[in-house]
C-alpha cells in the first residue's frame, strides 16, 4: 500500500504536476518540459499498471490510504494529459480509472471531496 501511495504520488501526479500550468491555469508549457513529462509518464503509467490491482480498490479489496492517493490524483493526471497532448495518457496505456472513481466517490468522504474540489474550483475562477 505505501508502495503505490509513494509510486502515485511520485512518478504520477509530480510527474504530471508539470502540466499542470498550462493544463490548469492558463499559462504555458515549454515543448521540451512536455516531451519529457510525456515520456516519463508513458514509462511510469506501465509501473503503475503492474502494482495496481483494481480489484477493487487500487490496492486490492480492501479500501486503504493508496485509494485515497488514488482518488484524488487520478482524475489530475487524466485532466492534465488530457488538456496538454489531447488525450488521458492513463485511459489511453488501458487504465480504465473510471469505474474505479465511481465506486470510491460513492464514499461520503470522497463526495465531500469532491464538492470542495469543485468549490475551490469555483472561488479560483471568480
Amino acid at each position: 500500500m505505501r508502495e503505490l501511495c509513494t509510486f502515485i504520488n511520485l512518478h504520477l501526479e509530480l510527474v504530471a504536476r508539470e502540466l499542470y500550468a498550462q493544463a490548469f491555469f492558463g499559462g504555458s508549457v515549454p515543448d521540451a518540459t512536455k516531451e519529457s513529462v510525456h515520456k516519463l509518464l508513458v514509462r511510469h503509467i506501465e509501473g503503475f499498471k503492474r502494482i495496481a490491482r483494481f480489484a477493487p480498490y487500487v490496492a486490492g479489496d480492501s479500501f486503504t490510504l493508496a485509494d485515497c492517493v488514488a482518488f484524488s490524483n487520478l482524475p489530475l493526471i487524466g485532466m492534465a494529459t488530457r488538456a496538454v497532448y489531447g488525450e488521458d495518457l492513463l485511459l489511453a496505456a488501458g487504465v480504465d480509472y473510471k469505474p474505479y472513481l465511481k465506486l470510491v466517490g460513492e464514499r461520503p468522504s470522497a463526495q465531500k471531496v469532491s464538492e470542495d474540489r469543485k468549490a475551490e474550483i469555483a472561488r479560483a475562477k471568480a
